[in-house]
């Protein structure tokens, strides 16, 4: 072997070390886009849930202000309106340790 092809094969050598450090880089970069990705859909759609139960709480509020006395309705609304804080909260607790586990 001459000094040629030895200079050529540390370069590939180094090349591909290069490639593979690069490649495991993106690798993990993709895995954490997704897990944000993933808990911006999962915050979506709890917001949407707590949108709702808000919204179907100001409209018993509303029938019972105004004589309508939906008392079945507004205990329903309530009860969503607590599954839906309960939902958001364990959400936020979990990317919390989430984040403090990585």
């Amino acid at each position: 072997m001459d000094v040629t092809q030895i200079i050529c094969t540390a370069v590939t050598a180094i090349a591909a070390i290069i490639v593979a450090i690069i490649g495991r880089q993106i690798t993990k970069s993709n895995k954490e886009m997704e897990l944000r990705n993933e808990r911006r859909k999962q915050e979506s759609i709890l917001s949407i849930e707590m949108m709702c139960a808000t919204m179907e709480l100001a409209v018993v509020s509303a029938n019972a202000l105004t004589g309508g006395h939906n008392n079945g309705n507004v205990e329903e609304a309530r009860q969503r309106a607590i599954k839906a804080k309960k939902l958001y909260y364990e959400f936020e607790r979990r990317v919390l340790s989430e984040e403090l586990n990585e």
